[in-house]
């Protein structure tokens, strides 16, 4: 069946793209007023492209960023890496490629090169590699002990964001498997998950 952008956006997959934005805000919040040198601030784009689509996932990937850049304006330009994960996660998941955990771990995997390229070519070039989050403190190290500035950031990015993508990736996860058989299959992405009987 031939989808596209008209099929993404139902009204039940509209309706999540503020929830999917909100989820995302808190637990990014939350993790910044902890100092955890992790973001975590994906998840809710992750559970929208996986139950809403790929389309409806850049978009909250997107407005979240928006949002977020009020507070913070440094992470408006990571709105690319958000766009690029909501997308990814929702075609791998169109492939079922989060069936099941190792799959999950797999997506993860993915997502997590996709995050350090495009977040490592965003610090260094438009910040010089501090974008004023606590895991710049791995970066300011990695520098003190002689490493280039490309090195310390490509090497900071692979570190956090592996733990960040796959730890996000598979609370996402757990979240959607937990939603309700009759919810999953009001969502044009939701049948994978459904329970088998």
């Amino acid at each position: 069946m031939k989808r596209g952008l008209k099929h993404d956006f139902t009204l039940v997959a509209i309706l999540l793209i503020p929830i999917g934005v909100a989820v995302n805000v808190v637990i990014g919040q939350l993790v910044q007023i902890l100092k955890i040198p992790l973001y975590l601030d994906v998840i809710g784009t992750m559970i929208t492209a996986m139950v809403a689509g790929p389309w409806v996932g850049a978009v909250v990937g997107l407005a979240n960023n928006l949002i977020l850049s009020i507070f913070q304006p440094t992470i408006l330009p990571f709105a690319l890496v958000s766009i690029a994960i909501g997308l990814t996660v929702g075609y791998l998941s169109k492939k079922k490629m989060l069936t099941n955990i190792g799959r999950t771990i797999v997506t993860g995997i993915i997502i997590t090169l996709i995050a350090v390229v495009m977040s490592s070519f965003i610090s260094v070039f438009l910040y010089g590699g501090a974008t004023g989050t606590s895991s710049d403190t791995i970066t300011a190290l990695l520098l003190a002990s002689g490493q280039e500035i490309w090195t310390a950031v490509f090497t900071k990015n692979i570190i956090v964001e592996s733990i960040d993508k796959i730890v996000s990736i598979l609370i996402a996860y757990f979240i959607v498997r937990s939603m309700s058989d009759r919810y999953l299959s009001k969502l044009n992405y939701g049948s994978p998950y459904i329970k088998k009987k």
